[in-house]
């Protein structure tokens, strides 16, 4: 998807624009300040007719499809409200959302080994967090009374928060289904938000919001098919625990099965 390369610096998806109160009002102000401007994050192009399952809520609750990291999450919603602080001349608000910003991605950055996936996008070697997903149907989809059945199912699976139920059921029934994220390299941000820091102490507020920008900036778009879903180790250590359980308690049943047959 090309716009992934230039994904928009202003709304990283309608969920983001939400931060600290008062800074809302800049952000179109904002995007003539060396910023990119668009819709939201991950459009779905479905019908109002099924709207659970293409308009998912921002950072999928199912752990198992892919995993999103809060953190990461709230520091770009941190960089934003720093940039719109720099914007209104609110030098303290910058530093302090900067000094979160920070914080937040140095907890992210912790929990790459687990949630880290490479990029399709973004560059080759960089392992990215995603921090922001949706489900979303193929482009051509539309309801008709063979896949009515489905999607109404499917609906309902959403909106009780079990969003690989809902996957299955709509890919089951030969429904096409994609799993779209934003991503962040860690590493590099922590880089521009420490230089933001020391700009914005020394009064180059300018430069502090071009370092600030090039956190957004470095944010790409990835899609996957439900059968090529990047690994995330912590997933997969997740799913070999739950595996390891099931068999212990089938044995622990069949012993317990052995034990009162005998008496």
């Amino acid at each position: 998807m090309e716009r992934s390369k230039k994904f928009l610096a202003l709304a990283l998806s309608s969920a983001l624009i939400a931060g600290p109160a008062g800074f809302e009002m800049a952000s179109a102000a904002t995007t003539n300040s060396n910023s990119n401007s668009g819709g939201s994050a991950i459009q779905s192009s479905q019908s109002q007719s099924n709207d659970a399952v293409s308009q998912t809520t921002a950072s999928s609750t199912d752990k198992e499809l892919l995993t999103t990291v809060d953190d990461a999450y709230t520091a770009m919603r941190e960089v934003r409200a720093a940039r719109l602080a720099i914007f209104d001349g609110n030098t303290d608000m910058a530093t302090k959302m900067t000094k979160d910003a920070t914080a937040k991605m140095q907890a992210a950055e912790k929990a790459e080994s687990q949630w880290g996936v490479p990029s399709k996008a973004g560059t080759k070697g960089v392992t990215y967090l995603p921090f922001d997903s949706s489900i979303a149907l193929g482009e051509s989809f539309t309801v008709t009374p063979e896949n009515q059945k489905a999607v109404g199912k499917a609906n309902q699976q959403m909106a009780k928060g079990n969003a690989k139920a809902a996957a299955k059921t709509l890919k089951d029934n030969d429904i096409d289904v994609s799993i779209s994220a934003a991503l962040v390299p860690a590493k590099s941000s922590l880089t521009h938000l420490q230089d933001a820091s020391k700009l914005i102490k020394s009064g180059n507020y300018y430069e502090a919001n071009l370092a600030l920008k090039g956190v957004e900036d470095s944010v790409v778009i990835d899609q996957w098919g439900l059968d090529n879903l990047p690994q995330q180790a912590g997933n997969a250590a997740k799913a070999s625990a739950n595996a390891s359980g099931s068999t212990q308690m089938q044995q622990k049943s069949q012993q317990s099965g052995k034990s009162a047959s005998k008496g």
